[in-house]
């Protein structure tokens, strides 16, 4: 909401006049979410009718992540565009729908924090309004906004950002860092081919310069599986030394995946029946050499970590980036203030600036480089690559 009511401001965004969803403007990412707020809807109304307040608040959480953690922070740049186009007012428009909608759901739950807020979204643009949320009606679904197979699509390509990240994080390179390749192993041919149809956002998430689908996980990683003695004790006894052999000689892949995947299995061995799940046994994935990899859901995704100087070059001015983005904050700009930065630069980092300054200056929003320090409106010192670099900068 804060994110909508500050761009909205700046760009005058009229829901009376430009609130309307054409199908035919939406992105993907634009179907996706008006698919989850009117799921949300349906499923929500459902749990209030059996007063199940907690459920709803469970299904409004995972609302919550999918629109802030996605949705909002995958469409940044659309609301940052200096152009007023069709696109822009389409991201306006559905992120409008979206949060109008949930504060009616949530209306019964939080009674002030949704009045306050439908005040400022909805009164204070349209007099015609309800007086108070709390005399507006709980939302009614369509059924054209709510395309399960798409959920189930972009759902899928975030799982692969988060496996992506995950394999990252267990590398120790810094999401800052670029890196050659991701790949990713899936039997779902089109699920997978969503992803390849969707690549920018994978790229762009774990940011990686190539994606490549691979049909055999062997590539990537080998896995080995343990039995969690302390469940399988509990619920088999003396048929723990039967599951464990059962499982030292399951070193295949596709019996490890489709376990993942479904959650749990049964298993025939020496004679007996006995039902595996997740929380039952162990399961270490181990990368090949030059790769991060990990697992789950049946998707399988690694990345190759071979640097070459320009991946660490470019590296180093991302980190550049987040310094001075700090810096702005620091200083108390506005989101669309034009800076000019001073500082002196050498070595790897003036190279590395050299091969990366358009991309530096447009994302500081940076009219002019420099090459001398000087105090300007604010300043600070800086770490890069282990320098202390001093830097001002000042409005333009």
């Amino acid at each position: 909401y804060s994110f909508f009511a500050t761009y909205a401001a700046v760009d005058n965004f009229d829901p009376l006049s430009d609130g309307d969803l054409e199908e035919g403007s939406l992105t993907i990412l634009d179907k996706w979410i008006l698919a989850k707020i009117h799921l949300l809807i349906r499923d929500g109304r459902k749990t209030m009718d059996q007063f199940n307040v907690s459920r709803f608040m469970k299904l409004f959480e995972l609302f919550l992540d999918d629109i802030s953690n996605w949705y909002v922070r995958r469409n940044r740049r659309r609301f940052w565009k200096s152009e007023d186009d069709g696109d822009k007012k389409t991201a306006y428009a559905t992120l409008y729908h979206v949060l109008v909608n949930t504060i009616q759901c949530l209306a019964p739950i939080l009674p002030f924090s949704t009045e306050i807020i439908y005040q400022n979204l909805v009164r204070n643009t349209d007099p015609n309004a309800h007086e108070s949320v709390h005399h507006s009606d709980f939302p009614v679904e369509n059924d054209k906004w709510i395309n399960e197979d798409l959920i189930k699509k972009v759902d899928t390509l975030k799982k692969l950002v988060e496996l992506g990240r995950s394999a990252r994080s267990q590398s120790k390179q810094k999401i800052r860092q670029p890196l050659p390749k991701v790949l990713f192993a899936m039997e779902n041919d089109d699920l997978a081919n969503f992803v390849m149809e969707n690549q920018d956002i994978i790229l762009d998430e774990i940011n990686v310069k190539a994606i490549e689908r691979i049909t055999n996980t062997d590539e990537l990683v080998t896995y080995k599986i343990k039995p969690n003695l302390r469940t399988l004790g509990q619920k088999y006894g003396s048929g723990l030394t039967v599951i464990k052999d059962f499982l030292d000689s399951k070193t295949e892949d596709k019996w490890i995946i489709d376990f993942q995947r479904k959650g749990q299995i049964k298993i025939m061995a020496q004679g007996q029946e006995f039902i595996l799940e997740k929380d039952d046994v162990f399961i270490d994935t181990i990368a090949a050499e030059g790769f991060s990899a990990t697992s789950g859901n049946g998707l399988t995704v690694g990345l190759s970590l071979e640097l070459s100087r320009d991946l660490v070059q470019e590296g180093i001015v991302r980190d550049m980036v987040r310094q001075v983005q700090n810096l702005r904050r620091n200083a108390d700009l506005a989101i669309e203030d034009r800076i000019r930065i001073f500082w002196d630069l050498d070595g790897e980092l003036a190279t590395a600036l050299g091969k990366f300054e358009t991309y530096f200056c447009n994302e500081t929003l940076t009219k002019s480089l420099v090459g001398k320090f000087k105090e300007g409106d604010h300043h600070e010192i800086i770490e890069i690559q282990d320098k202390q670099i001093k830097i001002g900068i000042e409005k333009v």
